[in-house]
């Protein structure tokens, strides 16, 4: 909290200064500049290919709201008192959008940094440039744009699309693993749009010096990302992945989640932005929305051939911009999550084959544990399932386990009542954007 401080009384003033756009026949690169005044200038850049005609206008528009996203990133260093928009203008339910997702997306930064703010005191947002609107530009969008992370997610996003002919796949940043799951889903590569994002590494070299670092709300920008995407590509649907266990705070009797940016109330709040401010004919949804991760799951494990080709660790498989490789590190809780859910659907051998090792058996994981069945103050800050998907998975594998209990199913065992668990948490249909055609073929997926 003193840190928090001493930052933004000294620091008191973070700038949305500018963006340009420079423009290729197959391609546009934009490039922010974001200013912390009296400490540092941030220039972070996309470079979006192009395969339709736009209008320059709209263009402008857009990229400017991409950079409202891109603000937390750099902003959280020392949480200035005010942020001030120089290259653009925000009315009140702009400013109001902006002020919720910097407060709800920072919510985990606020807490594990110790700072107690609130929504109306964190931050003043101030606007001086002129306002952004769209032109009527007479576009016929059709077709579907669907995000590939490389995890189980958005590889059963595109099976449930298989039969739609007209999609493109949206992947950042060439990470090697999402062109893997698009191609074994028989995606080519002409149908693959690679966007590259590049965070200016100035940040890094703050965070060094001291400065304040955390999460950040990063499912935002790849939403303003992939909206831009779909605009300047001729896309209608914007397809993400993201399930209804995102909804669940992190931590107990509080708002603080770490996957706010994937929850359907930011899916939501972005929609009724992008309706009111952008392009009315683009539609930006989550397909996996009416899922938990259990039942997300069930339906990734019908196709085994991805089994050697999905991660969804967040420390064993990055981009080439941060020098990580592709792999299970079998030592974070994620790792841990997924292993247990999937060991539902999944024998033991083949488990041990995907991740290497049986992490059931894991003494010194105990503590993610822990947190996953919801025994600590807070869940893991990873994007995880709910507890009520932990305890149906542990209480369900524990029930049907043949042979010796490895460690952490034997420790629950010998700590906690092992019950024939409620099937509600496999069953139930959740809240969504999505029409009724798409929930009927997830039923009917599901329940198969």
């Amino acid at each position: 909290m003193d840190k928090f401080n001493d930052f933004r009384n000294k620091y008191s003033e973070f700038y949305y200064n500018n963006y340009s756009i420079e423009e290729n026949d197959n391609y546009i690169k934009i490039t922010y500049e974001f200013e912390i005044k009296d400490l540092e200038k941030f220039t972070p850049t996309l470079k979006i290919p192009v395969s339709k005609n736009y209008n320059k206008n709209n263009l402008d528009t857009i990229a400017f709201s991409v950079g409202l996203a891109e603000i937390a990133s750099y902003w959280k260093a020392t949480c200035s008192k005010k942020i001030i928009i120089k290259c653009g203008y925000l009315d009140e339910y702009q400013t109001n959008f902006l002020r919720k997702l910097l407060f709800n997306g920072l919510g985990e930064f606020f807490y594990t940094n110790g700072i107690n703010t609130d929504i109306d005191s964190f931050v003043e947002i101030e606007s001086t440039g002129s306002k952004k609107e769209i032109i009527n530009d007479e576009i016929d969008y059709s077709g579907y744009l669907v995000a590939v992370g490389g995890g189980k997610d958005s590889i059963t996003s595109l099976e449930l699309l298989k039969d739609i002919s007209n999609k493109k796949v949206f992947i950042i940043n060439n990470r090697k693993i999402c062109f893997d799951s698009a191609h074994i889903a028989g995606i080519e590569d002409k149908d693959i749009i690679n966007v590259e994002r590049c965070f200016d590494k100035k940040i890094i070299k703050l965070n060094e010096r001291g400065f304040l670092n955390g999460h950040t709300p990063l499912s935002s920008c790849i939403a303003f990302i992939s909206y831009l995407t779909a605009y300047l590509n001729g896309f209608k649907y914007i397809v993400l992945s993201n399930e209804a266990s995102a909804n669940e705070a992190s931590v107990k009797g509080t708002n603080i989640n770490h996957q706010y940016s994937k929850s359907l109330t930011f899916e939501n709040d972005f929609r009724e932005y992008t309706n009111k401010y952008l392009i009315k004919d683009i539609e930006y949804f989550s397909l996996l929305r009416p899922l938990n991760e259990l039942q997300i799951m069930k339906v990734f494990t019908k196709y085994p051939k991805y089994f050697k080709h999905f991660i969804s660790c967040n420390n064993g498989g990055k981009s080439k911009y941060i020098g990580k490789v592709d792999g299970w590190c079998c030592n974070c809780p994620k790792c841990l999550f997924i292993y247990i859910i999937m060991s539902n659907f999944v024998k033991q051998e083949e488990m041990i084959k995907i991740f290497g090792e049986n992490l059931l058996d894991r003494k010194d994981m105990l503590n993610y544990f822990l947190e996953l069945l919801g025994k600590t103050e807070s869940k893991p800050f990873e994007c995880v399932g709910t507890i009520d998907e932990v305890l149906y998975s542990v209480n369900n594998i524990i029930l049907n386990y043949e042979g010796n209990l490895p460690y952490l199913l034997n420790y629950y065992k010998e700590n906690y009542k092992v019950d024939k668990p409620n099937t509600d948490v496999i069953t139930n249909i959740n809240e969504s954007n999505i029409s009724d055609e798409f929930i009927e073929k997830i039923k009917g997926t599901l329940y198969d």
